[in-house]
């Protein structure tokens, strides 16, 4: 008997019928009680070898499996759901593909039923997609490494003619200058450095980036023997490459600074400590030193103030600020630099984790059970 044409159930027909889903409807024994069009057309099957059979006897090789058909068992008994079970295989008429399978009981008039909704989603095309992406992002990532390598390695050659003709060069002076441009190429290939290693996600940790940078001027600046140490602390803010590049120069600067005019022998320990701190949507970099401090109408008469022109022109691409004090227990330079903070972004892999994609199954009060590939989850200033 045709139903009336103002049935209701011709309507919802009609509109499960014009869904891209594969849907079924079985009972508590898993016998097929419904199935729509797009799933007679996805698999090649006939209404006639469908309804009144079991599920496993339709498409054995879909439905038998070990890893779906005790999940599809434990549904109504269990009152649980399959969310998103990833069915990876070549299949009749179809051919290879994969397809998303939920399952989860029927609720009728807010009232549960022995009945259960099946769909199948064919997300072959966005998995190929996906996994594409992921490779040339893979590709990508070891390229960048390699320019970054390449990048770091050209500037260490660099450096190193540097300070060989630092050391050809008699006058103290221009062997200051040429120290001093050591250190700032040093600084851009300690960037460099730490990009190849933290996997190319765009973002600079500062703490280490601070730290390689003040080894280095320890290193050059002789600390050992003149008995003064650079001490690294404070959040592990993370910035731009960008912001890594400007804001490693000033601290740069500033700590070459201090190393090379804070200190006469007359302290016991010298000491140049850089504090990193995040305040609310600002960074406050502090550096500091326990020195002589310095008198500014005094200038060092062989300074050209090039460092302290670097650091207000780094700061105003920032759109930062410097405070400075100085006196005789030392000179304290604090940065306010406005800040992103970029961990977030880039935590468990940032975007190299591709994100869920939301089930398309209506809501209900059943526990869920996440399936994913066959795997189950129980439910239950001038230079001084």
């Amino acid at each position: 008997m045709r139903a009336a044409a103002g049935d209701p159930a011709v309507h919802y027909r009609d509109i499960v019928n014009s869904l891209h889903l594969a849907v079924l409807v079985v009972d508590a024994d898993l016998t097929v009680q419904y199935a729509n069009l797009r799933f007679y057309q996805f698999f090649g099957a006939r209404e006639e070898d469908t309804l009144g059979r079991s599920l496993f006897a339709i498409q054995e090789e879909i439905w038998n499996k070990p890893s779906v058909r005790p999940l599809l068992e434990a549904v109504l008994p269990h009152d649980v759901a399959i969310n998103g079970l990833t069915l990876e295989q070549t299949f009749p008429v179809i051919g290879e593909r994969i397809l998303n399978l939920s399952a989860r009981r029927i609720v009728r008039d807010g009232a549960s039923t022995d009945q259960m909704l099946l769909v199948l989603e064919d997300v072959t095309t966005l998995e190929r997609d996906s996994k594409a992406a992921e490779e040339t992002l893979q590709k990508t990532n070891a390229m960048m490494t390699e320019v970054h390598h390449r990048v770091k390695n050209n500037l260490a050659s660099i450096l190193s003619m540097i300070r060989i003709e630092s050391r050809a060069i008699g006058d103290s002076g221009g062997r200051d200058v040429l120290e001093r441009i050591g250190l700032r190429v040093d600084s851009m290939a300690s960037l460099y450095e730490l990009l190849a290693i933290n996997e190319n996600t765009g973002a600079v940790p500062l703490l280490p980036y601070f730290e390689s940078v003040c080894r280095a001027i320890e290193q050059i600046g002789g600390a050992s023997q003149s008995g003064w140490t650079i001490d690294v602390r404070g959040d592990d803010a993370v910035v731009s490459v960008d912001a890594a590049i400007s804001i490693g120069a000033i601290v740069n600067e500033l700590v070459a600074n201090a190393a090379k005019y804070a200190f006469s022998g007359a302290q016991d320990i010298g000491r140049i400590t850089v504090d990193v701190r995040e305040r609310g949507g600002e960074l406050v970099i502090v550096v500091a030193d326990n020195g002589v401090g310095f008198d500014k109408g005094n200038v060092d008469p062989k300074s050209t103030g090039l460092g302290m022109k670097l650091v207000d022109m780094y700061l105003g691409s920032l759109g930062g600020t410097i405070d400075r004090e100085t006196g005789d227990t030392g000179t304290t330079c604090t940065l306010h630099i406005p800040y992103k903070d970029l961990s977030r972004e880039i935590a468990g892999g940032g975007f190299r984790t591709r994100p869920e994609r939301p089930s398309r199954m209506g809501g209900g009060t059943s526990e869920v059970l996440t399936l994913k590939t066959g795997r189950t989850v129980p439910a239950a200033e001038p230079n001084r």
